[in-house]
């Protein structure tokens, strides 16, 4: 039987990464290890540690009580799903480099602040997401240490080469792989994310799960739904998600999956007014299954990932399709030698600011298209508030609260508004585009009515027929109208 997650469709969405995105109370006490920053300090630590190790340990704070102190926040941006990012305790702010994910950092709060976040967004009709890692562990937490000391029992956890060497996720010698495959490793995450939905949980991210073999992904769907039957599991997807041999979205393996190649296709056509790889990203996703399609979490940017600005805007950007995604920046940077992390890094560093006086008008389109698609828009925390900066850390900096740049903030509102009021057609309406190099057409339809659009990503006015009966506007750009669309401009109604 496929499962329908109904209760997902037509909502919006807000990724934040804890640590960065709001702290209540007082900043924590220091401990060893970790680099406490002051929150208007938002330049990252880029440069590696003394020994030259680039560990990313610095703080800003940021808990669970500070993301329920924002759900009115959340609430004026038309958002209703919350996802956070890891938050057990790990000697790193991001939490990939996961231990026991059953126990919280001290830091980020307890399972109290947990379900209290849980219980108040559920108050107001609102989701909580979580990111659960299984892939890996981290090579400093006590089941691959016992592992590297002989024990059987979680030395089948791990995966080791045939020299008996432990094998790595990248080859980033912090993160273990992990056997995916082991019966008893299996037990135990299904374990870790039983608790989490006991405590509230609405939807289970899974970390690359487009790694996790078939049976494994059918197993902790099957745990969680024995605690919430309506529990959705999504899956972490970099490509398209069409070949059945791969554990996504096909016999129930998981219900949804991260549209990644949306996010590519929008944020090219904007820039570069490629409208074939977009027509043909379009044409992929309609082969997806029909149940997938109103839930699919379409991003502009993510924690791994420039931010949007940036790959709109900024230097280095991958314009042929052909060659990788637009913010695969890091391929020039390979060697045969390795990564030159530091010389990368370095590099970011002097071109995070972003200069082109027109990214406020791309970012605008970019993030109008993403709320007309199919599927949850989801905002990563800080974009809706102008935050710039290539891949990590610059892309994790903390939310400028006070210092926003309130034309991108306002206009953000403004997709929220319509969008819910807009629900209706907007949740599970069919979708129609058609794309040229420079006007981009949407359509959505169902039985409440037709929404249509027209973005121009152009210098130049463009002529459009929209004269449709009794059709009303529900937005617009530039003031484009229903006959022409100016510069950056955009048109949308309904009838």
């Amino acid at each position: 039987m496929i499962y329908v997650p109904d209760k997902m469709k037509g909502r919006t969405g807000y990724l934040a990464v804890v640590d960065r995105f709001c702290r209540v109370g007082e900043p924590p006490e220091s401990t060893e290890g970790r680099k406490n920053k002051e929150w208007n300090d938002s330049v990252p630590d880029w440069q590696p540690d003394n020994d030259g190790e680039f560990r990313n340990r610095y703080f800003y704070g940021g808990n669970l009580k500070g993301v329920a102190s924002k759900i009115d926040y959340f609430d004026k941006l038309g958002v209703d799903i919350v996802f956070l990012s890891p938050i057990s305790r790990t000697n790193s702010y991001h939490h990939y480099d996961v231990h026991d994910q059953r126990v919280l950092d001290p830091y980020i709060g307890d399972w109290d602040d947990f379900t209290m976040l849980a219980d108040k967004l559920h108050e107001r009709g609102m989701l909580l997401g979580v990111d659960l890692v299984f892939n890996h562990r981290a090579a400093d937490s006590e089941f691959f240490q016992r592992a590297l000391a002989g024990d059987e029992q979680y030395k089948q956890w791990f995966m080791w080469d045939a020299n008996g060497s432990p094998m790595f996720w990248y080859e980033f010698t912090e993160l273990p792989q992990c056997d995916k495959m082991n019966p008893s490793y299996q037990k135990f995450c299904c374990k870790e994310a039983e608790l989490y939905v006991r405590k509230g949980a609405d939807v289970i991210r899974l970390d690359l799960g487009e790694t996790f073999p078939k049976k494994f992904l059918k197993k902790i769907g099957t745990t969680v739904r024995e605690v919430n039957p309506d529990v959705v599991v999504a899956s972490e997807m970099w490509s398209f998600a069409l070949k059945r041999e791969n554990p996504q979205i096909y016999d129930s393996q998981v219900d949804s999956v991260m549209n990644y190649p949306l996010t590519d296709a929008i944020l090219r056509w904007v820039r570069y007014g490629n409208y074939l790889h977009l027509n043909a990203c379009m044409n992929n996703l309609a082969k997806y299954p029909v149940q997938v399609h109103d839930v699919l979490l379409n991003y502009l940017s993510t924690h791994d990932t420039p931010r949007e600005r940036n790959m709109l805007a900024g230097e280095a950007m991958v314009e042929d399709p052909f060659s990788g995604f637009i913010w695969d920046i890091e391929a020039r940077w390979r060697t045969p030698h390795g990564f030159p992390t530091y010389e990368f890094r370095k590099w970011e560093f002097e071109h995070d600011g972003i200069l082109d006086p027109k990214v406020d008008k791309l970012h605008k389109l970019a993030s109008l298209i993403q709320y007309l698609m199919k599927g949850i828009p989801v905002i990563y925390y800080g974009s809706e508030a102008g935050v710039c900066g290539y891949k990590d850390p610059f892309c994790r900096k903390p939310y400028p609260w006070g210092m926003e740049n309130t034309e991108i903030l306002n206009y953000y509102i403004g997709l929220g508004t319509m969008r819910t009021s807009n629900k209706d057609v907007l949740a599970t309406g069919d979708l129609y585009t058609n794309a040229t190099s420079d006007v981009l057409e949407i359509v959505r339809r169902n039985a409440d009515g037709i929404i249509v659009a027209y973005i121009n990503r152009s210098e130049t006015y463009q002529r459009i027929d929209a004269l449709y009966p009794n059709a009303k506007e529900i937005f617009s750009l530039e003031e484009s109208s229903s006959t022409t669309l100016a510069p950056y401009g955009a048109y949308v109604c309904r009838f």
